[in-house]
């Protein structure tokens, strides 16, 4: 194979098309646009961490009730997080509320099985508006609560 025969990247202005400058620049224009989109990379995945921690942060509140007034602490402003408050602190108060309604009916000697019966499904219940609501959180949703999610304790 001869020399002039080999092949070779287009020239202009002296200089290869894969480290063409552009004027005032001392990068290739490649290696720029790299740098450009692995800044991009950084700015959407520092977004992403903080979604995913606020997700997180709004699943505990549902999780261990008692914390339902930490989304108000973290994001004051924030329209989701008084909203996943506001669902948190209805189910804590719901499960209380219900589970010692319950709890007391159980000492009726007569029909203590049932209501024995009736605590456990109330507690499962309650279980499954919480991971109802974890779900919701997950995917962005702003799925109420059966029943109780409508009401507003925290406006």
């Amino acid at each position: 194979m001869k020399e002039d025969e080999k092949k070779e990247e287009p020239v202009e202005d002296g200089q290869p098309a894969s480290e063409k400058r552009e004027p005032g620049s001392e990068q290739p224009q490649k290696e720029r646009e790299d740098t450009e989109q692995s800044a991009a990379g950084k700015e959407s995945g520092t977004d992403r961490d903080a979604e995913v921690q606020k997700k997180l942060l709004l699943s505990l509140a549902y999780v261990f009730g008692i914390l339902f007034f930490l989304p108000l602490i973290v994001y004051p402003d924030d329209a989701e997080a008084r909203f996943h408050a506001n669902q948190s602190l209805l189910l804590l108060l719901v499960a209380v509320v219900g589970e010692v309604v319950v709890g007391i009916l159980t000492l009726i000697p007569a029909v203590g099985i049932v209501f024995s019966i009736l605590c456990g499904v109330f507690g499962l219940l309650i279980l499954a508006c919480c991971i109802y609501a974890i779900v919701c959180i997950c995917r962005g949703d702003k799925g109420e609560l059966p029943v109780i999610g409508r009401i507003r304790l925290i406006k």
